[in-house]
This record gives structure tokens, C-alpha cells and sequence, in this order.
């Protein structure tokens, strides 16, 4: 790819990520604000959350540039 052609963008991208958040949202809500986990507070669980999903995303793509 020459520095003047761009990534090809998947055109439904967006959409997937939304239809999947509307999915998931009240999931993760019940979790944050669990009272099972009372001794932390939901923005510590929300902060977790995000981390977990951080250490997944790396881990994707390491996976995807070890096999290039």
C-alpha cells in the first residue's frame, strides 16, 4: 500500500459495534452496579471492565500480527 492508498473501512463496522453494544449494555450495567459487589464501587467495576477488555484487545492483536 503506497502512502497516498487508504485502509480499506468496512462500511457496516459501526453498525456491528452498535447493534453489539445495545446487546451487552444492561449486561455490563448489571454488573457495575451489582450489589453482590458491594465493596467496590461501580466505577472501580466499570475500570476493571475496561481493563480486561484492553488486556483482550491486545492479546488480539498480537495474535493477528504473529500470523502475518
Amino acid at each position: 500500500m503506497s502512502a497516498m492508498e487508504l485502509p480499506i473501512i468496512q462500511v457496516n463496522h459501526a453498525d456491528r459495534l452498535f447493534a453489539c453494544r445495545q446487546k451487552i449494555e444492561e449486561a455490563v450495567h448489571q454488573i457495575i452496579f451489582s450489589e453482590r459487589l458491594v465493596e467496590f464501587t461501580p466505577a472501580e467495576i466499570a475500570m476493571a471492565i475496561a481493563d480486561i477488555a484492553d488486556d483482550y484487545i491486545l492479546t488480539i492483536a498480537k495474535q493477528h500480527s504473529a500470523k502475518h
